[in-house]
């Protein structure tokens, strides 16, 4: 991360330690329309009222990726059952 994001983010923080609650609301609705315009600008297609902001950001972060890096990414994932046998669970386990 650049110095320069650096303190953009100190300074929103600090900026938002003296907004009231109705001013750091409509901040987020502003910061959630720019992601809007980033996920379409990436993925025209998606549909945005299906999306929740961790949703946005994920798919932000897989289009921003060259097909090389979403490839070498799909080849290394681990399976969610892989994930429960490192744990020493099964799917019963968690369905209880």
């Amino acid at each position: 991360m650049s110095e320069n994001k650096k303190q953009n983010i100190i300074d929103i923080t600090h900026i938002i330690d003296i907004l009231t609650l109705k001013e750091t609301e409509t901040l987020k609705e502003f910061a959630e329309k720019l992601l809007d315009m980033k996920v379409l600008m990436l993925a025209p297609d998606a549909i945005l009222e299906n999306m929740d902001t961790t949703e946005k950001l994920m798919l932000i972060d897989y289009y921003s990726k060259s097909e090389e890096e979403r490839k070498k990414n799909e080849d290394e994932a681990i399976s969610f059952e892989e994930c429960l046998k490192k744990a020493g669970l099964t799917i019963n386990d968690i369905q209880n």
